[in-house]
């Protein structure tokens, strides 16, 4: 019963993140009726190969119509997404607390993959997180959310080093992490943008994507 509760938790939590990959590609013109299809050729794609990861598996990483590769960032998102769940409750972690934050943070990853822009809107899911965490009278760090606010836009202003979906989103996590927390964040964010330049020699980055993977390890090991 145990393996097969980790099982749907699994299949459930890659579905999510299949689904806001769906959104963050097709946003703001995404119709939530349409059928998935092959980017290629347009097929209206089967059950089975809607089915998260092992679709991918089963397809050999090819659409069955028209023979082209499937891009990798599909089976592998969905997989992280449901390893970093099974990691969580493994170790014990509130993963229904922080939910709505990941939820919007991989969203807004997707966005700035795809368009290299978020729409603010979507702030409004990091609402319960908020609410959960005061009903658990976890701490809300307001100086520590001003300060990176003010530090980051400063940048933002001035040197247009950083775009202003960072500094917006920097903030809400400073407001939930606290100081330490929000620097290592930074950290490994950055480290991972160094990672990807010393493999493909990239000089522009679009940092969504990195800060979300970074939140999701320092939430994992801190």
């Amino acid at each position: 019963m145990t393996y097969l509760f980790y099982f749907l938790v699994f299949v459930l939590s890659s579905s999510i993140v299949s689904f806001l990959t769906v959104m963050g590609h097709d946003f703001p013109k995404i119709e939530f009726n349409r059928r998935s299809a092959c980017d290629n050729c347009h097929k209206i794609l089967a059950w089975f190969e809607l089915f998260p990861v092992l679709g991918y598996i089963l397809l050999r990483g090819r659409c069955r119509n028209c023979q082209n590769k499937i891009h990798w960032i599909y089976p592998a998102t969905e997989f992280l997404g449901g390893v970093f769940v099974l990691t969580g409750l493994a170790l014990g972690k509130s993963i229904y607390l922080f939910a709505p934050i990941f939820i919007m943070m991989i969203l807004f990853a997707f966005m700035d993959h795809y368009h290299g822009f978020i729409y603010p809107i979507f702030y409004i899911l990091s609402i319960p997180t908020f609410v959960f965490s005061i009903l658990n009278h976890n701490k809300i760090y307001l100086l520590v959310g001003l300060g990176t606010y003010t530090i980051l836009y400063l940048l933002h202003y001035f040197g247009k080093s950083i775009g202003l979906g960072d500094v917006e989103l920097l903030t809400i996590l400073a407001l939930l992490f606290g100081y330490n927390k929000i620097l290592s964040i930074i950290l490994f964010a950055c480290a991972l943008c160094i990672l990807h330049f010393l493999l493909q020699k990239k000089r522009s980055f679009r940092f969504v994507p990195y800060l979300t993977i970074a939140t999701g390890i320092v939430y994992l090991i801190s």
